[in-house]
């Protein structure tokens, strides 16, 4: 006699090994309706299909045969006829716009992609590899690099005012040399912070601050000269961070046609010899 095989899903498997204890008189109906989240009267149906079939009277119902909600076999093969000579080389999401709007079918961009791979079409273009991404390697010693930047947040809670944290930290050591609470992020701020550093500490090799506007011009006019020498002038309240040590900030400010040829390099790199 040939027998068939039947492959269980986990959850199969489970609702199995509970209706066949229930069956041997190990487990009340109640336990096992709990167990499986199922009514009593559920689990009484299935008992008795356990004892006419085994195992395999308990798989779902339905398992082979084909969805109600699956697209007619005219329509699949009209699809993928467009997809092959009208429609060549659109990719799915695409082809799925011209099926909707031109040939007046309905359908999902999902189903749409699982018609055409399981009829060998693939996607004309292929995906773009992900964007390799190395994190920046930390200063070698203490003192390389001071990072500045500064926290905004309601530190007092309801006590008093929201605050600005202004504060350096060492890239090697992750130390934090100085740290004050300021009304707002200004070059006032952080020049009073610098102060306090050079007395204490002296002068770093370089800080690393982000497009705040201390640091940063984010306007869009250009001088004369600025466009003649090919770079643009700091702000004034970037001149201490420059005249002290270099100060590198990630993003590039953008520079017009006429000084397309010039470095634009947002600061005057200062090397450590001549900050001494």
């Amino acid at each position: 006699m040939r027998q068939e095989t039947f492959a269980l899903s986990q959850r199969e498997l489970q609702r199995v090994a509970v209706i066949s204890s229930c069956v041997k008189g190990d487990l009340a109906c109640a336990r096992a309706a709990a167990l499986l989240d199922l009514t009593p009267r559920h689990v009484k149906r299935l008992k008795s299909r356990y004892r006419q079939g085994g195992e395999a009277a308990l798989a779902h119902a339905s398992r082979g045969r084909p969805s109600h909600c699956r697209l007619p076999q005219r329509v699949r093969d009209r699809i993928l006829h467009l997809a092959r000579t009208t429609y060549a080389g659109f990719n799915d999401h695409h082809l799925c716009e011209k099926l909707v709007e031109k040939e007046g079918f309905f359908l999902g961009r999902e189903t749409l992609r699982r018609l055409l791979r399981s009829a060998g079409i693939g996607s004309p273009r292929k995906r773009r590899a992900p964007t390799h991404r190395q994190r920046r390697l930390a200063r070698a010693r203490e003192g390389e690099m001071l990072l500045l930047d500064g926290s905004l947040h309601r530190w007092l809670e309801d006590r008093g005012p929201q605050l600005t944290l202004l504060g350096f930290l060492d890239d090697a050591t992750r130390k934090v040399p100085v740290v004050e609470f300021f009304p707002t992020e200004d070059a006032r701020g952080y020049f009073r912070l610098l102060r306090r550093l050079l007395r204490r500490f002296g002068v770093p090799l370089s800080f690393y601050g982000d497009r705040h506007g201390v640091f940063v011009r984010h306007d869009d006019h250009w001088s004369v000269e600025e466009q003649l020498a090919g770079r643009r002038e700091p702000p004034s309240s970037a001149a201490p961070w420059i005249n002290s040590a270099s100060l590198t900030s990630p993003p590039r400010v953008p520079r017009p046609r006429a000084a397309s040829n010039a470095s634009g390099a947002p600061f005057r790199i200062v090397s450590p010899a001549s900050c001494v």
